[in-house]
């Protein structure tokens, strides 16, 4: 066993070891895996892919009356492409992990955590760890250690989020950053059918952005509509990018079509273009699912990409 999985292991076991005593202790996790084609301009390729699996604890425990101290320390874990001469990239890494205060000011942590910006995205992003992510082509999904995180009470179906990320972070070139989001709804349309969104980043991770993201729900149709500027904090280079989805529900399949286009070079693609996702998500169970999805990129580079992956998920 490599270091970060014994690590890794040690922890959740002292966890569990404290269920007794401590409360609300909840080990969770998804798997999530798939047998991907990808050509990407030197030929296609066939692989097994890990798609964002993860596992964590998290909980609470009373302080007072109406106050209580929450925690979360969350891995990825790349179940596809470590090998055993350990030469690949590390199967473990960090995720959102912080320690905190919640009461009915609402919660406020410290530690690593996604920017506010990030989470403005509500679920808007039906490709989210697949090729396709928004991130392939867009500024922004920013996860960040350093930073002091707060998600005020949701009072009328209104939100208010903010990130403070101190200078020491390595991205911050020696500069704080804050992100800063108002959310209006319910990203999950369980208290509203609707959900919207103005987030705003300034000197994070070296860009600032601004970022207005809505989505619907009629019936079984859900859509939604993004649009993003993103500059350079030193405002040598700007993007803008905008992004729509929708989905369609069938009995226990959902259809999925995302189209997003960027211009500018701040995503992960590293050039300014456009790209097109279509699939179809199955549900075996409530805690099952698989996924066939389709990806094509057209980038300004006259590159082209195809991606097509079928995978199994399963959260536990």
């Amino acid at each position: 066993m490599n270091k970060p999985a014994m690590m890794l292991s040690s922890f959740a076991m002292c966890f569990i070891s404290f269920h007794s005593v401590a409360e609300a202790v909840d080990v969770y996790g998804r798997a999530h895996l798939g047998i991907a084609n990808s050509d990407t301009g030197e030929g296609s390729k066939t692989s097994v892919e890990s798609y964002n699996s993860r596992m964590g604890i998290k909980g609470s425990g009373e302080i007072s009356d109406g106050l209580k101290a929450v925690y979360k320390f969350e891995f990825a874990v790349n179940a596809a492409d470590q090998d055993s001469d350990g030469k690949t990239e590390e199967n473990i890494t960090a995720r959102n992990q912080y320690v905190g205060l919640q009461g009915s000011y609402g919660q406020v942590v410290l530690g690593r955590h996604d920017t506010a910006l990030k989470v403005s995205q509500g679920k808007i992003d039906l490709m989210n760890d697949f090729n396709g992510d928004i991130k392939a082509l867009f500024n922004g999904e920013n996860r960040l250690g350093d930073v002091v995180h707060y998600s005020s009470p949701i009072v009328g179906n209104m939100q208010f989020v903010v990130t403070y990320i101190a200078e020491d972070n390595s991205k911050q070139d020696e500069e704080t950053g804050v992100s800063a989001a108002f959310m209006y709804g319910d990203s999950k349309f369980k208290n509203a059918p609707y959900f919207v969104s103005v987030a705003h980043d300034s000197k994070v991770a070296g860009y600032d952005t601004t970022r207005f993201t809505a989505q619907g729900k009629l019936g079984d149709l859900t859509v939604g509509g993004m649009y993003q500027q993103s500059e350079k904090v030193t405002g040598s280079d700007k993007e803008d990018g905008y992004l729509v989805s929708a989905s369609y529900k069938i009995d226990k399949y959902k259809l999925l079509a995302q189209y997003q286009d960027a211009d500018g070079s701040f995503g992960k693609l590293k050039d300014s273009g456009s790209g097109t996702s279509v699939g179809v998500e199955r549900s075996l169970s409530k805690q099952a699912r698989m996924y066939m999805w389709y990806t094509q990129f057209s980038l300004d580079n006259n590159t082209d990409e195809d991606h097509v992956a079928v995978t199994l998920r399963y959260d536990f």
